[in-house]
């Protein structure tokens, strides 16, 4: 019991003694086994009247709860908002600026030092933020700072610099409205006397020195201004800054000037923050309100006027949900920070300024070549312990991030104490402020977290690297049609190479785990495959045996310690592997081995419910690793039956005392067989016995020990295939598979890697590949997309089919091309409000066409990390070490191997350094020319489409918008969907004719969604031949609903048909959008009733065709039930009128339209209309073609295949539909119904039911 008065909690507080008793000696324990203290507290005032969030800490730092205090009290006093001011102030977009006189003096002189370019970039920096004034300012403080040349420093020395003019009207105004307008919130900040206190952010270092010099020029205006910059404050030490903040803090300096790397440090409240330049991030918004003083103190954002991204940023940052909010207001009131329940937005640009990037200190991500510096690690520990979920009754408890203690030398120390789930909370390396601990104690988790294999490569700032964009290749002369681009490797195996000269004392293990679920598949153990640096989790993927998929996982398990020798045996083992599953000579050192394998003991099972990484190290089989090492093979025990069985249990044997020669897998011990029986095989039914086989057949025979032995019963192991590709045969060979033979014992050789070993292994180059793939398509992910396209669809999107894998970009690219029909319709309906049908879709075409999507994707360096060329086994590297990196003279010589002692008839494993080097010069070339693909350019055009159909599916149309704009589509101004409604101009119709209230709600009835804009709808019904018809708005309509039509099919066929082939929805979405079907919706709805239009030949052809279109559907529905089958397309051969179709596609544009475009009401009319017609009339089996002619189509669509036909067999129809002599569907002849037509019909049934059944059966597309 402890009675007491306890000093509110807060930063300052934390060091009372009671608090560091607690956090020292109390709160290290077990949670269970501790003692419960009870503590009295003498308050001041009533518990519940002062509730403030020092409440919260107080209990947060005594791991206590305060009596009395409820869970909405608490909830009330988390969710009491940090109370500050915030004012967005616009400016208007600047205009661009000349060269100033300065610059062209300069010019003049032509130089070519690496100095004065860098002045160059910094001068047009500068005149683009703050004008030509200051960004001459640029070329005075380089003189003082730079060695420039001779004739330069003359120039400056002599120049007439000009001050700053802010008078807008003046000739020599030299500013630009950004920087006017800061200078006008400053003028206005003079009325907060000497209490005030400003501090300014921006992006770019140069710009923040060349504003103080701006400012301190204004004397007249702003002479009240004590100035100070600061920036680059990249490491964790931050006591440099100490100074200043105590300046800042007493008045001294009352205006800081600040880069972002500088924003999570300590600074005192001040009066006003001003974000001059705006962050897309969650953090740097909660910063500039923490240094706010609450309740008087204002954030000012400055926005340019007109700006979607500004606008949208703006937006995102003030509209979070509460569970961010609570975080928020915890960040801005303790240094502690809290725990945060929801993912904070972060875009993931670290916003570096030009010297702030590089530091001594940083984690390197391996798969994307990020770097978490130590500004970066509290904004990482953040998102790496977001999201979690959190039990009722702890949603109204403060959970603080870090917590601090002073030491008895003034300095502190810091704990992370919210991530305590993920790490154990260590204090840091003392530091002499608290920020600067905090940096060293978030940065000290994500370097535990990176050594454990578990930092995400999502929590880091995006790479610094820049994309330059390159040229368009020639077309390339060995393949017509085609250009050669490089092929990118990923760039995890580059950073490990660069690892590699380092000693090595940590392994990153991955499991490698095979279902084997299907008894056809004999058992694959488990394989560790370790690396030098951690992989980030990668998706389980499909193997095929036979056509039939097998689930293949890589688990990461618990990272270990190794010592030399560890490593020796495991580079030995490893390289015996590479021997086994290539069957030749394979030699590389051990600084060229980016990758290592080692078994798992039989007894190894991984705990799928467990949480954490399964812990590896204890499992590995050293002792099948010293066999290996010691030798290849060792003879077989065959003293005894027993014996023999025993040692032949997941056997792998052979014949031949050799280590490249065929190997087989043990069947049965044959105890009622010996040497002396029969030879059982047919070709060597002439000899009496095998005794006298081997005196025939195996050369140097000298008989044999034991003629009672029994024999071995073996089938063939398995040589490597392309288990990527779903027509891999079985896993044997058709040949061997059902083929036993039969070996003597003692002639024998027992390979020192058990069967199911070296079955896993046999894997590994095709394990290897997809893995690499997935590497790629993180890293894609990363640098492009910010981690939010799901890495199963993108890597869809990213393999062609000439990859000849199991599957391919070509349904995402329907989905993605009619999205961006319809995306940059709407965009140019809205941007061009007067343009006609002609020029719209001109306009489009220059958004979309694929010249214009090949252009863009080379700017960003897309084709790299196309996956087109399939697996290739002759190509394939399996140290990893990627020839880029360098020579290999270049690494540190490697320690000779511990030389092991030889128990068998094959000699020890060595080095075979005479080869290796040979062997490396012999194929780099091979190994050049696999970085090089051949792409044709509408290949790069339909995987960018295919992306965005990807994000599409990962994130609705919001996350396709940001991946198009990510793509460079050009579509200006336009950021989100909302921005599109924004910018439409909604002009009432100049047509006079009012539409009758009654066809309204007719309309309205049929389409099922109320329009706001009866204008609109009057002009999607008017047709061009009524007399006072006078804006082309009909056009206009026609032209967006067209891509509305469009893109609504296509997501219905790719979402009815989630397995159809691509060839088969592209039949059914042309039959769902011609003009005839469209014409008979028309028609059927109703709609057609309510055209308006003064033509008496149009409307006699109409009533004709209606006439006819009903017959025709009589006719059809009465052949269909005789058939037993749907009815089809009995609209497809009634020539309709145009004006029909078109009016639907009007509709649609303006319910479009009308709902702000938005499409709530034109899926609402698809829906109710569209939809049942679709469903009911058109599918595979009812396309208005022969089905014979529509089933040889798809067929031809998978890479032409060219092995498929209809076969009849006997007098009586029986029909056979045979592909690669598969048979694909089969009947019987009919009465009155063609037996072609039938088998046809069934033949796209089983298609539609197995869209697999072509990759399995066809690989004529790799001929």
């Amino acid at each position: 019991m402890v009675l007491g008065r306890f000093p509110p909690y807060n930063d300052s507080s934390s060091s009372d003694p009671v608090f560091r008793i607690i956090r020292n000696f109390y709160s290290v324990l077990d949670i269970s086994p501790r003692p419960l203290i009870l503590a009295g507290l003498f308050r001041p005032t009533s518990l519940h009247s002062s509730v403030t969030f020092d409440s919260l800490a107080l209990e947060a730092a005594l791991h206590s709860k305060i009596y009395g205090l409820s869970a909405d009290a608490r909830a009330e006093c988390l969710a009491s908002p940090y109370t500050v001011g915030e004012i967005i102030v616009y400016y208007d977009t600047p205009r661009t600026l000349p060269i100033t006189q300065l610059v062209r003096r300069l010019r003049s002189l032509k130089s070519t030092e690496p100095v004065v370019r860098s002045l160059y970039d910094h001068h047009q920096h500068v005149l683009f933020e703050l004008g030509p004034c200051a960004a001459d300012l640029v070329w005075r403080r380089g003189n003082d700072q730079n060695h420039l040349p001779s004739e330069f420093r003359q120039v400056l020395r002599d120049w007439n610099f000009t001050f700053p003019k802010i008078d807008v009207t003046s000739p020599g105004f030299n500013l630009t409205p950004k920087a006017l307008k800061l200078v006008q919130i400053l003028m206005y900040c003079q009325e907060f006397g000497k209490d005030f206190r400003g501090v300014i952010f921006v992006h770019q270092r140069i710009v923040a020195y060349m504003m103080e010099r701006l400012l301190a020029s204004l004397d007249t205006q702003l002479g009240f201004l004590r100035i100070h910059v600061l920036t680059g404050a990249q490491n964790a030490e931050t006591a440099l800054y100490d100074d200043v903040f105590r300046q800042f803090e007493n008045g001294s300096c009352n205006l800081l000037i600040m880069t972002r790397s500088t924003e999570d440090l300590d600074i005192p409240k001040a009066s006003v923050v001003i974000k001059f330049d705006l962050f897309d991030s969650q953090f740097s918004h909660v910063y500039a309100l923490s240094r706010c003083r609450e309740s008087s103190g204002h954030v000012i954002t400055m926005v340019e006027r007109n700006n979607s991204a500004h606008h949208n940023i703006v937006f995102r940052l003030s509209n979070v949900n509460p569970r961010v909010r609570e975080w928020t207001n915890a960040l801005c009131r303790t240094a502690q920070g809290s725990v945060a329940h929801e993912t904070p937005y972060e875009s993931g640009d670290p916003y570096l300024s030009d010297s702030e990037i590089s530091g001594p200190l940083f984690i390197k991500d391996p798969t994307t070549s990020s770097e978490i510096y130590p500004r970066d690690a509290t904004n990482a520990l953040y998102l790496v312990c977001s999201g979690g979920s959190i039990s009722a009754g702890e949603e109204s408890v403060y959970t603080p991030m870090f917590e601090f203690d002073a030491l008895d030398d003034g300095r502190f120390v810091c704990r992370a104490v919210g991530a305590s789930q993920t790490m154990q909370a260590a204090w840091s390396t003392p530091s002499l402020t608290r920020a600067g601990a905090r940096r060293l104690a978030a940065y000290d988790v994500c370097l535990g977290l990176y050594e454990r294999g578990l930092l995400d490569s999502c929590v880091f700032p995006k790479s610094q690297t820049v994309t330059s964009e390159e040229p368009l290749p020639p077309i390339d002369h060995h393949l017509s049609g085609t250009r050669a681009y490089k092929k990118k490797s990923p760039t995890f195996w580059s950073n490990s190479a660069l690892t590699s000269i380092k000693p090595l004392t940590r392994l990153y293990p991955v499991v490698i785990s095979v279902e084997s679920n299907s008894g056809s598949l004999p058992p694959h153990a488990s394989l560790l495959l370790l690396t030098r640096q951690p992989l980030p989790s990668i998706l389980a993927f499909n193997l095929f045996f036979a056509g039939l998929p097998t689930r293949v996982s890589l688990t990461r398990a618990e990272p270990f310690m190794v010592d030399e020798r560890q490593i020796q045996n495991l580079h030995a083992y490893t390289l015996q592997l590479w021997r086994g599953i290539t069957n030749k000579s394979y030699s590389c050192t051990f600084h060229e081995s980016l990758v290592l394998c080692a078994p798992l003991d039989t007894d190894w099972s991984q705990n799928l419910e467990c949480m954490s990484l399964p812990n590896v190290q204890n499992h590995i089989s050293w002792a099948s690793i010293s066999a290996l090492v010691e030798g290849w093979i060792v003879p077989l025990k065959y003293h005894s039956s027993d014996a023999l069985k025993k040692d032949t249990e997941d056997a792998l044997i052979q014949d031949r005392w050799t280590q490249f020669t065929r190997r087989y897998d043990v069947v049965n011990v044959r105890t009622d067989l010996n040497p002396l029986s029969k030879p059982l095989e047919p070709e060597l039914a002439s000899y009496d016995n095998l005794v006298e086989v081997c005196k025939a057949h195996r050369h140097g025979f000298e008989g044999l020990k034991d003629l009672k032995q029994p024999l071995l019963e073996v089938t063939a192991s398995p040589t490597f295939k392309d288990r990527l590709k779903p027509a891999a045969g079985p896993f044997n060979s058709p040949t061997s598979m059902h083929k036993c033979q039969h070996f003597i014992p003692e002639l024998c050789a027992k390979v020192n890697i058990s069967a199911s070993v070296y079955r896993t292994a046999l894997l590994l180059p095709s394990i290897m590949q997809r893995l690499d793939d997935y590497l790629l398509v993180k890293e894609l992910n990363a640098e492009l997309f910010n981690h939010h396209i799901s890495e199963a669809l993108l890597h869809v999107a990213l393999t062609a089919s000439s990859a000849g894998i199991e599957y391919d970009y070509e349904r995402l690219e329907l989905l993605g091309d009619s999205f961006l029909k319809y995306l940059s319709s709407i965009y140019v309906f809205v941007m061009h409000p007067k343009a006609d049908e002609g020029s719209m879709h001109n306009y489009r075409k220059l958004i979309i066409s694929n010249k214009s999507l090949l252009k863009n994707s080379l700017a960003v360096g897309l084709p790299a990390f196309i996956q087109s060329k399939p697996f290739g086994f002759k190509t394939w590297n399996p140290s990893k070490f990627p020839p880029s990196v360098g020579a290999i003279d270049e690494f540190t010589e490697p320690k000779q191997p511990i030389e092991p002692k030889s128990r068998s008839r094959t000699p020890p494993l060595g080095n075979d350094a005479s080869g290796s080097d040979v062997k490396h010069q012999g194929t780099s070339l091979k190994k050049a020319k696999n970085l090089v693909q051949r792409l044709g350019d509408k290949v790069i055009a339909d995987v960018a489409e295919a992306i965005v159909g990807a994000a599409l599916l990962s994130g609705g149309q919001d996350l396709a918008l940001q991946v198009t704009k990510a793509l460079k589509v050009p579509l200006s101004d336009v950021e989100k969907w909302s921005d599109l409604n924004q910018k439409a101009e909604a002009p009432p119709s100049p047509n006079s004719t009012q539409i009758k209230p009654s066809t309204i709600k007719a309309i309205e009835a049929i389409v099922g969604s109320h329009c706001r804009r009866p204008d609109l709808l009057l002009e999607a019904l008017t047709h061009y031949s009524k007399n006072n018809m006078q804006s082309k708005g009909h056009e206009r309509l026609e032209f967006i609903g067209d891509a509305i039509l469009d893109f609504l099919v296509v997501q219905h066929v790719f979402h009815r048909h989630s397995r159809m082939s691509p060839g088969g929805l592209t039949l059914l979405k042309g039959a769902m959008v011609s003009n005839s079907a469209l014409a008979a919706i028309c028609v059927l709805s109703g709609l057609y009733q309510h055209l308006l239009f003064e033509s008496a030949t149009l409307a006699q052809d109409i009533r004709q065709y209606v006439s006819l279109l009903q017959r025709a559907q009589v006719d059809e529905y009465a052949l269909a039930k005789k058939e037993g089958r749907s009815a089809g397309q009995y609209w497809h051969n009634i020539e309709s009128p145009k004006v029909l179709s078109d009016a639907v596609e009007s509709i649609l544009g303006a319910l479009y339209v009308s709902d702000g475009c938005s499409p709530a009401g034109a899926e609402k009319f698809f829906v109710k209309v569209f939809k049942p017609f679709y469903d009911r009339h058109i599918s595979l089996q009812t396309l208005s073609h022969h089905p014979t002619k529509v089933l040889f189509e798809l067929i031809q669509a998978r890479g032409s295949c060219q092995r498929f036909e209809l076969v009849k067999e006997h007098n009586e129809y029986l029909g056979k539909l045979l592909v690669h002599d598969v048979v694909l569907a089969s009947c019987q002849d009919e009465a009155g119904i063609s037996g072609a037509k039938v088998v046809s019909w069934f033949g796209l049934d089983a298609l539609e039911g197995d869209p697999g059944f072509l990759a399995r059966t066809c690989d004529c597309w790799n001929k």
